[in-house]
């Protein structure tokens, strides 16, 4: 069957993203770029570089000599990487827009690629044989996923939304809707380092490594962590569809229910993620 699921859009709320997800997600940036030792003079891509974090994470690591290139499905988030790279004066990094499933890109281009966070939102198998057709031979390619999670803030919005959801969504919703049902299929079928191994391999790729990591994240209260979660479509338009009276029920009951992840110094909870490095 035909995947029709389209990438969701970040165009309306980019800004919002960048303060109150990049500070979480960092990390796993971070962790990503130790996968690979880039060197300088490379040309690395930056799949689903969103605002950038990867991407300007890795130009420093390449000098003046290498490239990068970030490629990303929302204009708004490539505006504040494009930004963000002149700020600090990253004449080597370049953003444009693009489909992680069909990159217009030639063919053996890159010594190195990272997907930080957002191969579930493409069609996995058609985005890896994207990814290893635009590698130069020899090429890495380095990824980090969500996994399977312990109970998380996340999981306890959406049990609370359960009973407030509208039952005929419109067009837009049922795609946000259809997005979300995606990546929760690919936590379930694909966010292990056995199966993330064998859908790797069998695009093509060599000396394929895995693994499992568990990392605790935490923001200074439960309002930063609402922040945090209306920063990505799903959460946001669902709300959206609702009456203003009905979002204030909501988020009473939300509010109450993050009390289960509050700290002394705010709210704390652990994230699984998968890793993946391998060879073209």
């Amino acid at each position: 069957m035909e995947d029709t699921r389209r990438p969701p859009s970040y165009d309306a709320f980019a800004h919002e993203y960048e303060h109150a997800a990049m500070p979480v997600y960092r990390p796993f940036a971070k962790r990503l770029l130790q996968l690979i030792e880039l060197r300088p003079g490379w040309c690395v891509l930056d799949a689903g570089t969103g605002t950038g974090l990867v991407a300007l994470l890795a130009a420093p690591r390449v000098g003046k000599a290498g490239k990068v290139l970030g490629v990303d499905a929302s204009e708004e988030m490539l505006k504040l990487a494009r930004a963000k790279a002149a700020q600090f004066g990253f004449s080597q990094c370049e953003f444009r827009a693009g489909d992680l499933n069909a990159l217009d890109l030639p063919n053996a281009q890159f010594n190195a690629a990272f997907a930080h966070l957002v191969l579930h939102h493409t069609h996995l198998t058609r985005a890896l044989q994207e990814l290893h057709r635009v590698l130069m031979p020899g090429g890495l390619l380095g990824i980090v996923e969500w996994g399977q999670e312990p109970q998380t803030p996340h999981a306890v919005l959406f049990e609370v939304l359960q009973a407030y959801r509208v039952t005929e969504p419109d067009a837009a919703l049922a795609q946000v809707r259809a997005n979300a049902t995606a990546a929760r299929q690919f936590r379930l079928m694909q966010a292990h380092p056995e199966t993330m191994a064998a859908t790797v391999r069998s695009a093509g790729y060599t000396r394929v490594a895995t693994a499992e990591e568990r990392h605790t994240a935490h923001v200074a209260n439960r309002e930063a962590f609402c922040a945090l979660a209306l920063a990505s479509p799903a959460l946001r338009a669902e709300l959206a569809a609702l009456p203003v009276a009905t979002q204030e029920v909501y988020w009473r009951q939300a509010h109450a229910a993050l009390a289960a992840f509050q700290t002394a110094d705010g709210l704390t909870w652990a994230y699984r993620i998968v890793t993946v490095v391998a060879q073209k």
